[in-house]
């Protein structure tokens, strides 16, 4: 009544992460040898991927024909954390020199676009400039012009009018400018 081990084996789902460490290959890799092997996915109750035993038994088949093309293994997560051993010294000078080709060409990408920008800023500073120093000079002119006005209105102010249409200057002129 009991099934027995080699059915529970047929029956099981093998999931992606098992068959890239039973083959050593990563998932575009299974893909690939899924594509040759004319295997069609198949997804479970909760949505995930499965292979069947026959599935990775397909696809082991196919790996080995092809092994030459699928020779990287996939690093696991115990290999990074084994030390330095498994990092060589030339892929950490290559990552470095990636990253700072990176870093030059969005630093190049970043000037460039600034450059662009404030190329038509400096002749907006120099037109305000130009504004601040002639609003200073009107500035000027209408204190003057106050001033003028001034004067002015006290020298009318000093005049009474008297008979027959004349005026007469009442005070004395005291320039207080």
């Amino acid at each position: 009544m009991g099934i027995s081990t080699a059915e529970k084996i047929e029956d099981r789902e093998i999931s992606p992460k098992e068959i890239r460490e039973m083959l050593g290959i990563d998932n575009t890799q299974i893909q690939e040898l899924c594509k040759i092997a004319d295997i069609k996915l198949k997804k479970n109750q909760r949505g995930l991927t499965y292979f069947t035993k026959d599935d990775a038994d397909t696809l082991k088949n196919v790996s080995l024909k092809n092994k030459m093309k699928y020779i990287t293994p996939v690093p696991s997560k115990n290999v990074v954390f084994k030390g330095t051993n498994s990092i060589s010294g030339a892929s950490i000078v290559k990552l470095v020199e990636t990253l700072k080709g990176i870093e030059k060409s969005m630093t190049d990408k970043v000037s460039s676009i600034l450059d662009e920008k404030l190329d038509g800023m400096d002749d907006v500073v120099m037109e305000l400039i130009r504004v601040k120093t002639e609003n200073e000079t009107m500035r000027y002119k209408i204190n003057e012009l106050n001033k003028e006005n001034y004067k002015l209105k006290k020298e009318i102010n000093s005049f009474k009018k008297v008979p027959f249409g004349f005026y007469a200057k009442t005070q004395t002129d005291s320039n207080i400018f």
